[in-house]
């Protein structure tokens, strides 16, 4: 009992140490994201997204790379497109997209990785959406149509509706604190505190989980096992963690912060991050959100499914080992 104290303690400490030296980098994304949702700038783009034609693609691409929703907030809004006329081509871009990056992955990458990784993976994101969007227009005619989608028809309606029938794509955006605060206030202001809030509580906790992994990592895991892992060149190392993190509900946020304080000379050991295992992990991770697998399970027929993963699954690898090789 005795040494379990010092243990927690300088567990604590660490904690605290890491999350302090983040801190800046999270309330810049935050306050971004902030900004972009009060004034719903997403918003307005996205409902265009039906109106750019073969643009759709590139369209979608970049407003999943700007978007503040993570995957589990985009995939309803896209189904609610789609039953507006959006293929499933720029639907793909933009669920492949969201996940990777936004305002506030950008700035707290920037703040654990440095500013190359931040951008190594906003190139990968356009690129892996890019891909996605492409090939899956190229499968349209091949059981990928607008009709051929659905595992049923969906009942009309709005999403936002309390009373919605579908429980899965039900939003319950109108809940939140921010919400409240519009239809009570209509303050711009208020509202942008609110989803100041709202931000820093959720991305903040996405942070904060990554860093007690990492944490514990580096107290009760070999050290050398992890510089296998994540500073390893050979295949091995970028095949594991592609297909290790397949399962899991790993956000950007949470997939940087487990490795921030290994890779950082301070706060923590320093392992020099390999370009392919740091793509496998930061790109792999988040884009197969288990969540969003879920709902693309019950919702699409399974070749929608299949084609979703394989997207993923193959785009990462290509990206991790074209990185690994450009990267000497």
């Amino acid at each position: 009992m005795e040494s379990v104290a010092p243990t927690l303690i300088e567990l604590g400490r660490e904690l605290v140490k890491e999350f302090l030296y983040i801190l800046p980098y999270l309330a810049a994304g935050v306050l971004l994201e902030a900004v972009i949702r009060t004034f719903r700038w997403h918003v307005k783009i996205r409902h265009a997204l039906t109106r750019f034609g073969t643009w759709s693609i590139v369209v979608a691409t970049l407003l999943g790379v700007i978007s503040p929703l993570c995957a589990c907030a985009t995939l309803p809004l896209v189904i609610s497109l789609m039953l507006a006329g959006l293929p499933l081509a720029p639907a793909m871009s933009l669920l492949v997209t969201s996940p990777l990056m936004s305002p506030a992955s950008y700035s707290m990458l920037s703040g654990m990785l440095g500013i190359g990784w931040a951008s190594t993976v906003t190139v990968c994101a356009v690129l892996l959406g890019l891909f996605a969007g492409l090939v899956t227009h190229l499968l349209r005619d091949r059981g990928f149509r607008e009709d051929e989608l659905f595992r049923k028809a969906l009942p009309q309606g709005d999403f936002h509706d309390p009373d919605y029938p579908v429980e899965e794509l039900r939003c319950e955006c109108g809940k939140q604190l921010s919400h409240r605060v519009n239809r009570c206030t209509h303050n711009k202001f208020l509202v942008f505190l609110a989803r100041f809030w709202e931000g820093s509580l959720k991305i903040g906790r996405f942070a904060l989980i990554g860093m007690v992994i990492e944490v514990l990592a580096e107290f009760f895991i070999p050290n050398q096992w992890l510089t296998a892992l994540l500073a390893g060149e050979g295949v091995m190392p970028i095949l594991a963690i592609t297909f290790a993190t397949i399962p899991l509900h790993l956000p950007q946020v949470t997939a940087a912060s487990m490795i921030f304080g290994f890779f950082l000379p301070d706060p923590g050991q320093t392992i020099p991050l390999a370009n392919g295992p740091g793509i496998a992990m930061l790109v792999g991770g988040p884009v197969t959100a288990l969540p969003v697998m879920g709902i693309f399970l019950s919702m699409f027929k399974k070749r929608v499914f299949f084609l979703y993963l394989a997207l993923c699954i193959s785009g990462t690898l290509t990206l991790a080992f074209a990185w690994r090789w450009l990267g000497g």
